[in-house]
């Protein structure tokens, strides 16, 4: 009886060592083109214990080394399967006998099933030391105790604009909040102050060499077990060069890549990842999302679990375009629209001067009343002083103060024609070439005309006519566009528009002269500085008129070399303004 059950058992075994062999032999032959043999070889297939699994090389090793002492093992990553590569097939046959189907694992039910193959893959280092340029980690970092008084200080389940639940992970911000809807911050809409008892780790970058900048952006995320994040690179507009990845908690590999370049990198627990140059602006990083690392330790390659790991990540928000040498991953660059002066004069003939011509009737429509902040320079004009509008449109903001002398220009006929009908002395003229002596006007506006020119050379060329024709101390004031629609929290008029009215929701591009222009979707951020935006005529018809936008400081640096002082700059309602007053050199 005895006999009996103990040859049934046997049978159970045998058609399960079968299965798994079969199984192992099919991924093989779909992984490795790797076929299993029929009779000993120097290559033995553990069927079901890889790196996937949880096995270690230690632990394989402990296993090995009471049958026989040499021996190459082989452990490809991502694997339920590993290899054993002996020096006769003696050596191999002998582990065959004593092991497959008898010695199981630590904490394992089951026992190792093996299997002869014809060979061993050869597996690619993935663990190789760390080349990228520009990347640097630093272990122990942090003490125990200054982990333990970071982590202590997150409150997770307090309600505030500070905290999100992503899909992936909680997150917290501070100094301003990163969307990751844009990848990108609002510099103009601060949030919480980096908290105080995080002050110390600024001393601590200063001594490690980890960036010469003041931080002043923490996100901070926690991921579970499981959770990753997409591998991605770091807007370039809107962060300085380097930026620091602080881990706390549990270990976790992050994964980098550039083309076919690929590294893993394990993180431990209160070490600091400091990105910059090549790594921070060409290389992604990502984790991938996964509940257990592999990774080559003192001990051989070895599996990880992961626990819950938080991350600090510490950037210096930058103000204005990036400069780097990476122009194939930088955003400022792509969104860049290279509009030569070959070219210009064309692109401006059709996308502001002929829409100019079909739109003046509409246009004069909705423009009626002038704006205030306007109307206060106009209100420090002295008595019997000179105005120039260049660019006047209906001449809203030349009627009125009839004890000064006012004089309008515009380069479209249509809208020249009604300020002359509305007794307005006006003339046709280009603002790149005003008709004009030197030094005869006390004052000048340009009003919503100089962010229609194509070019930086143009734009300037513009205002630079504006100076010739002041008198030494005479004041110009000039409006342009703004690029940020939203400041303080605060949309402009041109934004909140459309919550009553319906925007052209046009979108697109349009290709001409060599230049490819976004069409700007209406009523909505804009995210080029070179757009063409619609404009809807009554009665029937869509122009597209082109803008250059302005970003914050970019009309105060258009001005920097112009013979002027910048008496006032400022913004209004979606627009950048400036205020100049002529000087001589």
């Amino acid at each position: 009886m005895f006999e009996s059950n103990m040859q049934c058992k046997n049978s159970k075994i045998e058609k399960k060592c079968s299965r798994k062999q079969k199984r192992a032999q099919h991924r093989l032959a779909r992984d490795f083109n790797i076929s299993c043999s029929e009779t000993p070889t120097r290559y033995v297939l553990i069927c079901n214990a890889g790196l996937v699994t949880g096995l270690s090389e230690e632990t394989l090793k402990q296993t090995l080394d009471p049958v026989v002492s040499k021996y190459y093992l082989v452990m490809p990553p991502g694997k339920s399967y590993s290899f054993v590569e002996f020096f006769n097939e003696t050596d191999a046959k002998r582990v065959y006998d004593e092991i497959h189907g008898h010695v199981k694992l630590p904490r394992e039910k089951t026992p190792l099933y093996l299997s002869f193959t014809t060979s061993a893959p050869e597996i690619e280092n993935v663990f190789s030391e760390n080349t990228v340029t520009g990347l640097r980690l630093i272990e122990n970092f942090l003490t125990d105790d200054q982990e333990k008084l970071l982590l202590e200080n997150i409150d997770w389940e307090e309600d505030d604009d500070l905290s999100s639940e992503l899909k992936h992970r909680k997150v917290k911000h501070f100094g301003y909040k990163f969307r990751y809807d844009t990848n990108t911050v609002d510099v103009d809409d601060p949030v919480a102050p980096i908290p105080e008892n995080y002050r110390f780790l600024q001393n601590l970058f200063k001594e490690q060499g980890c960036g010469r900048y003041e931080y002043d952006q923490i996100t901070i995320n926690r991921y579970l077990p499981g959770q990753g994040i997409p591998p991605h690179i770091d807007t370039h507009s809107i962060f300085e060069d380097t930026i620091l990845s602080l881990s706390l908690g549990s270990a976790c590999v992050m994964d980098f890549k550039r083309g076919e370049e690929k590294l893993s990198l394990l993180l431990p627990s209160r070490s600091i990842l400091v990105m910059s140059g090549e790594c921070r602006y060409s290389w992604s990083h990502g984790i991938c999302p996964r509940r257990s690392d592999t990774t080559r330790t003192e001990n051989g390659t070895t599996v990880l679990k992961r626990g819950i790991r938080t991350s600090f990540t510490f950037r210096k928000i930058r103000r204005g375009d990036c400069e780097c040498h990476y122009p194939e991953f930088c955003d400022s660059m792509k969104n860049k629209v290279t509009i030569s002066e070959s070219n210009a004069s064309g692109l401006e003939n059709l996308y502001v001067h002929e829409v100019y011509e079909q739109i003046s009737d509409h246009f004069d429509q909705t423009r009626h009343k002038p704006w205030p902040n306007v109307k206060k320079f106009l209100d420090t004009i002295r008595f019997g002083g000179i105005l120039l509008d260049v660019g006047c449109g209906n001449g809203k903001y030349l009627l009125g103060r009839p004890e000064m002398f006012k004089i309008g220009c515009d380069r479209s006929s249509g809208l020249v024609k009604i300020s002359r009908k509305r007794g307005i002395e006006t003339l046709m003229s280009d603002c790149l070439s005003l008709p004009y002596k030197d030094n005869c006007f006390d004052a000048a506006i340009s009003i919503a005309v100089i962010h229609h020119l194509s070019t930086q050379e143009r734009r300037r060329r513009a205002i630079s006519e504006i100076l010739r024709i002041l008198t030494p101390g005479g004041r110009c004031l000039i409006y342009v566009w703004a690029k940020e629609q939203t400041k303080d929290s605060v949309e402009s008029t041109y934004l909140k528009s459309n919550c009553k009215t319906q925007g052209i929701r046009e979108k697109g591009e349009k290709e001409l002269f060599g230049v490819t222009l976004t069409i700007h979707e209406n009523r909505t951020e804009f995210t080029h500085s070179d757009n063409l935006v619609p404009w809807k005529r009554k009665g029937g018809g869509t122009f597209l008129r082109f803008y250059h936008v302005f970003k914050n400081g970019e009309l105060e640096e258009l001005c920097s070399d112009l013979p002027a002082d910048i008496e006032k700059s400022y913004y209004d309602q979606g627009n950048w303004c400036v205020i100049l007053q002529k000087i001589n050199r």
